[in-house]
C-alpha cells in the first residue's frame, strides 16, 4: 500500500480494546471498519473532497476533459483497499503514486510539476462517528 498511515487513538480505542478482550478476536469489527473506510474514500473520490469535506483543487486534466480530479481511468480510486491482520487494520491505496496526490509535491520529469495536496485518506469527525457506531453495534 502507499505510504500513508493513520494510527487511531481517541474514543474508539477503549471500545476496540473491550471488543478484543471480550471476543479475543477483533478481526470482524476491524473488517467492518475497513469496509466502511473503503466506501467512504470511494464516495469522496466522486465528490472530490477531503475526509473533512473540503473540496480538492481541481486538476488541469479534469478541467481539460470535463471530468473528475484524480479519476481519469479510476486506477487510484479503484485501488482503495483494506487488510486485517490480527488486531491491526491497514487501509490505503494500492497505487505507488497515491502519496504524491495525498500530500502534494513535485512530480514529473525533473520535478517540473508541483501538485497540490489533495488528502484522500484520513479520519475526520464524520468517519470517527461512523467508526464509533460500528463499534457500538458490536458491543450490543
Amino acid at each position: 500500500m502507499a505510504g500513508v498511515f493513520i494510527h487511531i487513538t481517541g474514543n474508539a480505542l477503549p471500545r476496540l480494546t473491550q471488543i478484543a478482550n471480550t471476543s479475543g478476536e477483533p478481526a470482524d469489527v476491524l473488517d467492518d471498519i475497513g469496509a466502511f473506510l473503503d466506501m467512504d474514500v470511494t464516495t469522496r473520490f466522486l465528490r472530490e473532497v477531503t475526509p473533512e469535506g473540503r473540496k480538492w483543487e481541481q486538476s488541469q486534466a479534469a478541467k481539460d476533459r470535463g471530468g473528475l480530479t484524480l479519476t481519469d481511468e479510476r486506477n487510484l480510486a479503484g485501488s482503495v483497499t483494506h487488510n486485517v491482520n490480527g488486531n491491526t487494520l491497514e487501509h490505503g491505496l494500492g497505487e505507488k503514486y497515491a502519496a504524491i496526490h495525498h500530500f502534494g509535491g513535485e512530480a514529473g520529469r525533473n520535478k517540473s510539476v508541483t501538485l497540490p495536496a489533495r488528502p484522500i485518506l484520513g479520519i475526520a469527525a464524520v468517519q470517527e462517528t461512523e467508526i464509533n457506531d460500528i463499534i457500538a453495534d458490536w458491543l450490543i
